[in-house]
């Protein structure tokens, strides 16, 4: 029998976050990690624990977070940059009917999926796993892909945790998508919320009474509402404090996406009443047409916006809703979510030990990340902190600053490991700058889909609630004899002719139009724009 191997141990030193309650923070200490889990946390002074006595600890000048966790995003559309809304809209059907829109977001998204010849899926996934590993996320969410002949989940199985596969035992999967007919049925929709550890599911989006029967609708005939402790509800901005009372009954949870909100409707959801009601609050970006670049820009957001509209929010609660809450949400708060002996090692990185500690964190960019670990793997940093670390990967630079980013995964899908960023990114450039060659092909593909042609193997992008993929992302249960939610027709490849359009930067300070674009964005409030522009 061979010899166990010896364990991986690593050592960061820095001032350390832990998140576990408001004000634990050691000014100056070590975290020491064996293989995937934190070992001990060593305030500075005091000896290495057992074994780690040759352990040479890489001194960050930074501060140490738990990783970030998203708990909204639709990873496959963060490709697309942001879309510039032509109007106020009242729904989620409303701007969905745009014709910018489809131009901007449906149409091109549908001519990559469609279209691609079994390159451009992989680079897409490459591509947007590494937007949210440069800013910071260890775990995000939003997975929309379908396999030919079966099973999904090693798609998006990178670097990046993902909610919907998660690691069971220790971590449960998150659910994000309904069967159609469970979504049309009471009684089954109550029993796949039943039947999950968390549920993660949009709700009531936008700000008029159709958006807000959608809520309604989860009450039937009886009196009993459709709402279990597995529900997070996604934006919720339709939802008064009766409403966030039911929820609290119920023990449900909110996801909140204030950029996004703002953004398409003028108004967020109200989380001053979702917190008075007891309820836990966790953020996600959304998606790069219509929602901040990476989670680490929504925690700004959420920062101005508290601010603009007196929510009343601390920058430790903001920073909760990225980390410890979330956590708690997907029922991985005894493994993740804070700095703790025995947790997993998803840790962020950030230079400079000066200021509030929560600050510091919402003020920091993406040029301030130091290093990026998950599960105590370095896997993204500069190149020194890498180094020092153990790590390697990919160069890249991020404003002037020379990085390293390691994507490597033995779990993943093979044509997706040898792709490089360097690659991902020249394929996708030049698939949205050929998007009216794709368009014809998209179309045939998608009419092939439609009456039963299609026959190759394989997987592809199942475009959230665009194509005939079986899956809803939201209930669409009936209120007042009409069924709430979208419609279920399929959607091929918009009719208006597509248009170049360029590859969303990967980090706002490689962006030159981002910030442009956002004040010129017509439904902000005053201020907000201009507010968020001043953290980069």
């Amino acid at each position: 029998m061979s010899p166990a191997a010896s364990p991986m141990r690593r050592a960061l030193t820095g001032r350390i976050v832990t998140m576990a309650t408001e004000g634990d923070v050691i000014k100056s200490g070590t975290i020491f990690i064996e293989d995937n889990r934190i070992a001990a946390i060593v305030p500075k002074g005091q000896p290495a624990p057992a074994g780690f006595e040759a352990v040479d600890p890489v001194a960050t000048g930074g501060t140490i977070y738990p990783g970030l966790i998203e708990l909204h995003n639709h990873l496959s559309y963060n490709i697309l940059p942001l879309w510039r809304v032509p109007q106020l809209f009242g729904n989620r059907d409303q701007w969905q009917n745009a014709k910018s829109y489809k131009t901007s977001v449906t149409g091109p998204m549908s001519a990559i999926a469609l279209a691609d010849d079994g390159s451009l899926l992989p680079a897409l996934v490459r591509y947007v796993e590494a937007k949210c590993l440069v800013a910071g996320t260890t775990t995000s969410q939003g997975i929309t892909l379908s396999n030919w002949s079966g099973t999904i989940h090693k798609y998006y199985k990178g670097a990046l945790r993902a909610a919907e596969i998660g690691s069971p035992p220790d971590l449960p999967r998150a659910h994000s998508k309904i069967p159609d007919i469970d979504a049309e049925d009471w009684l089954k929709f109550d029993n796949e919320l039943k039947s999950s550890a968390c549920f993660l599911l949009h709700l009531s989006e936008g700000i008029d009474a159709k958006a807000h029967n959608h809520f309604l609708a989860l009450r039937n005939a009886a009196g009993d509402w459709a709402i279990e402790p597995s529900l997070a509800g996604i934006h919720c901005t339709a939802l008064d404090a009766t409403d966030f009372g039911t929820m609290a009954e119920n023990h449900a949870k909110v996801v909140w996406s204030p950029l996004s909100n703002l953004l398409l409707y003028g108004k967020t959801t109200d989380v001053a009443a979702a917190r008075a009601a007891g309820l836990t609050i966790a953020l996600g970006s959304d998606w790069s047409p219509s929602g901040s670049k990476n989670l680490l820009g929504e925690l700004k957001a959420a920062k101005v916006v508290s601010a603009h509209f007196g929510l009343g929010f601390s920058d430790y609660d903001i920073v909760s809703m990225a980390t410890r809450n979330p956590a708690t949400i997907l029922k991985w708060d005894a493994k993740l979510g804070t700095i703790a002996t025995g947790k997993f090692a998803d840790l962020l990185v950030v230079k400079g030990v000066t200021g509030d500690p929560y600050d510091h964190l919402i003020k920091s960019r993406e040029q301030d990340i130091v290093v990026v670990t998950i599960g105590g793997r370095p896997r993204f940093g500069t190149k020194k902190a890498m180094q020092l670390a153990g790590g390697a990967g990919e160069a890249l630079k991020i404003g002037s600053s020379a990085r390293l980013i390691d994507f490597t995964s033995p779990d993943q899908d093979p044509g997706i490991e040898r792709v490089t960023l360097a690659e991902a990114t020249s394929r996708l450039r030049a698939a949205l700058g050929g998007l009216g060659t794709l368009q014809p092909r998209s179309v045939a593909m998608a009419a092939a889909i439609a009456d039963g042609r299609v026959s190759r193997a394989g997987w592809r992008l199942a475009l959230d609630e665009q194509f005939g993929n079986n899956v809803q992302l939201r209930p669409r249960l009936a209120y007042n004899g009409i069924r709430t939610g979208p419609d279920l027709h399929a959607v091929a490849a918009a009719a208006e002719p597509l248009h170049p359009i360029k590859l969303d930067g990967l980090t706002v300070s490689g962006d030159a139009v981002f910030l442009d674009t956002l004040r010129s964005e017509p439904n902000l409030p005053q201020g907000i724009a201009e507010a968020i522009a001043a953290f980069y």
